[in-house]
């Protein structure tokens, strides 16, 4: 812009920077400036003042320079005052678009052909959705039926998709389009069903008790954050003898330490111990650990304490992954952590002052069907 006056580059400058910012102007195509938006662009340059020069002859004088620059264009009529001014300029493009690169269609498995017609249509993150199962199918996985969250960490529970949905294990509350929107053939070819939605844990069986999953004879309560891997330890444990689990519930988040009041009126004396497993996360972390206060508080309740075998379980065979949540300090991480069993202290407080997180479902009902070391510490 060297052969601008300095008032017609700072004016140019100006239109930029308003085009971006309130007109979405990427620089590509060109855009329109209204008069009155010129005014006010024209408004926020210093410029200097000559005696009695009108501002609209300084403004026309500086449109000028950049109608001859090509910057700019005028629009069609104008203000009818003595000294014109058009009702609008478009501000012209800077540089050319960048062609998008149409994404290869990559060879398909069998069971992945009829995507082939949504490939060159599909939005981004659809994209990899399809490309991610497919990748899953040409990798000849187990195809024992999970649980949805469960198959979802299966398909998308690496690196190669972080950043890609708000969790991995959530992928599929997310994915669209013509392939993700027949929910019955989606869950039909991937073997995947959905976990029933539950207050605590309610347990289709004639055993039930109140909200929760009665399970066996023991005196224990194991209470788990979410709702697939709960009713996967349901499951798992219904085939399962030896154990001091009496009961399953789903703490559902939060909600857990508000539900410690119903814990203490349901018990009836039969749940003597109360063990609890989530997420390897700051949130995950900092609900069990304030319930374990509360109940300290109380002497009708009993202490709430890690379920060590199933954490062990994550530690061993999870795969770490970015977490949107901020990394915490040490001496955070160190309070987090302290209600861990000792073995698992540092290497979540390692996991707290990074970037990434476990999620439970990594635990899934495969492995809890074929081991019993996650048993640990429920032993009858």
């Amino acid at each position: 812009m060297t052969d601008l006056s300095r008032p017609a580059r700072e004016l140019l400058n100006a239109l930029y920077e308003y085009a971006r910012s309130q007109k979405k102007w990427d620089g590509t195509r060109r855009t329109r400036v209204s008069l009155p938006e010129l005014r006010r662009v024209f408004h926020s340059v210093p410029h200097p003042k000559v005696e009695d020069e009108l501002e609209s002859v300084v403004l026309h004088r500086h449109l000028d320079e950049l109608y001859g620059y090509g910057a700019i264009t005028a629009m069609k009529g104008d203000d009818g005052e003595k000294v014109p001014l058009p009702k609008g300029v478009w501000v012209l493009p800077t540089h050319p678009s960048v062609k998008k690169v149409r994404e290869p269609l990559p060879p398909l498995h069998p069971k992945m052909r009829k995507v082939a017609q949504y490939w060159d249509s599909a939005a981004p993150r659809t994209r990899i959705g399809y490309r991610a199962i497919n990748n899953w199918f040409l990798s000849e996985p187990d195809m024992t039926p999970a649980p949805k969250r469960e198959r979802a960490l299966d398909i998308f529970g690496s690196r190669t998709y972080s950043g890609c949905f708000e969790a991995e294990e959530k992928a599929f509350d997310e994915l669209s389009g013509p392939f993700f929107s027949d929910r019955e053939a989606l869950y039909e070819l991937l073997q995947m069903y959905s976990a029933p939605p539950q207050i605590l844990t309610e347990r289709l069986i004639p055993e039930s008790d109140g909200y929760y999953g009665r399970i066996g004879d023991g005196d224990i309560l194991l209470v788990v954050e979410n709702v697939t891997t709960c009713w996967s330890l349901i499951e798992a444990l219904d085939r399962m003898e030896g154990h001091a689990v009496g009961y399953v519930a789903c703490g559902m988040g939060s909600s857990f330490l508000a539900s410690l009041a119903g814990v203490k009126m349901l018990r009836r004396g039969k749940i003597a111990k109360i063990r609890y497993f989530g997420d390897l996360d700051p949130t995950g972390l900092s609900i069990p650990a304030a319930a374990a206060e509360e109940a300290l508080k109380d002497n009708d309740l009993p202490v709430v304490l890690p379920a060590v075998g199933l954490y062990e379980a994550l530690l061993g065979i999870g795969t770490p992954l970015p977490r949107k949540e901020r990394r915490l300090t040490s001496q955070q991480a160190a309070g987090r952590v302290r209600w861990l069993d000792p073995s698992h202290q540092a290497m979540v407080t390692a996991l707290l002052c990074g970037e990434d997180r476990l999620a439970q479902e990594w635990v899934n009902l495969r492995y809890l069907k074929t081991n019993t070391e996650w048993l640990g510490g429920m032993h009858g």
